[in-house]
């Protein structure tokens, strides 16, 4: 026997499918937080540390974001982010003293302070990225071939499920 039960859009939505819709968005809420935890750990630690300079997540973050967006000020940085604007200064004093970020006055408004990635920062993310890269190779050379094979698909799926939500 099918339920029909009532969505807040006025739609008919039967029992069944609201217990698929409740599992998908338990399953999907559950990725943030392991798949960060994983890679965080397995993976970004240990490349940052093969790196110089002190380089943490969060830099790496930044900097990730002002390859992605170009120049950006400051307090865009840590809305985009969700990093305080007190930890924002901070973190960004870190990258300029290692200089892989430049500051530069905004030309409309002199108060704002406009943050873009220096040739050292380039550098910095191409090694950050190969060595990200050759972390992850390693630690999943341990999974069979059809153990790869069905990541790949999952992960190609979730992309192209992920993107028409957008």
């Amino acid at each position: 026997m099918t339920v029909q039960i009532s969505s807040p859009a006025n739609h008919r939505i039967t029992a069944n499918r609201k217990d698929l819709l409740q599992k998908a968005a338990e399953n999907l809420a559950s990725i943030p937080g392991h798949t960060h935890r994983v890679i965080r750990t397995r993976f970004i630690r240990s490349t940052l540390a093969e790196s110089k300079g002190g380089i943490t997540p969060l830099h790496q973050e930044i900097l990730r974001l002002l390859e992605e967006e170009g120049t950006l000020h400051c307090a865009e940085i840590g809305r985009r982010l969700q990093i305080a604007k007190a930890q924002m200064t901070k973190l960004i004093d870190r990258l300029v003293v290692l200089q892989t970020v430049e500051r530069k006055t905004d030309a409309v408004d002199r108060r704002v302070l406009n943050i873009s990635l220096t040739e050292q920062g380039k550098t910095l993310l191409k090694e950050h990225k190969s060595n990200f890269r050759n972390a992850i190779e390693t630690t999943m050379s341990s999974l069979t071939d059809t153990e790869l094979e069905e990541l790949s698909t999952s992960i190609r799926k979730i992309h192209d499920i992920l993107s028409r939500l957008e």
